[in-house]
């Protein structure tokens, strides 16, 4: 009775983990992918492939290892708390080094890789490591929201 109405009764089967992984590096990849500025189209496929590859690798023990508390959500939750932060993040700190140091470039294009790889390892904090209940317990404490 005390579970949650979209509690999920999934059971980490490495089939069930390696999907999530995929599905988890594809929205990374291609959010990569389009954020950080190379000169080729091939380049591009090259930035998109090799972020699939980091950051599925990347996912795959922290999917494994937080499967407890991370399979408890509703799978759209999981999606929302994952994929927001990383596309929001990068669009802003994106467009804000694009506002200071200009469209092309090698500083450019290290910062924009600068800001992926920290906005990464935001996603995954709050994806995996507590992250989105501390900001949610946060937020209700501090405001008038009833949770």
């Amino acid at each position: 009775m005390g579970v949650p109405i979209f509690a999920m009764s999934e059971t980490p089967s490495r089939p069930t983990v390696i999907i999530w992984t995929i599905s988890l590096g594809i929205l990374t990849s291609f959010t990569v992918g389009s954020t950080i500025t190379v000169p080729t189209p091939e380049a591009e496929a090259l930035v998109t492939v090799i972020a699939f590859v980091i950051s599925s690798v990347s996912l795959y023990p922290l999917v494994v290892r937080n499967w407890d508390r991370w399979s408890r959500e509703q799978p759209l939750v999981r999606i929302v708390v994952y994929f927001a932060p990383l596309f929001f993040v990068i669009v802003v700190l994106d467009t804000l080094v694009h506002l200071l140091f200009g469209g092309w470039g090698l500083t450019t294009m290290l910062l924009e890789a600068a800001v992926v790889a920290a906005t990464f390892a935001l996603t995954i904090w709050l994806s995996f490591y507590g992250g989105a209940y501390r900001v949610k317990d946060y937020v209700v404490a501090n405001t008038s929201l009833n949770w």
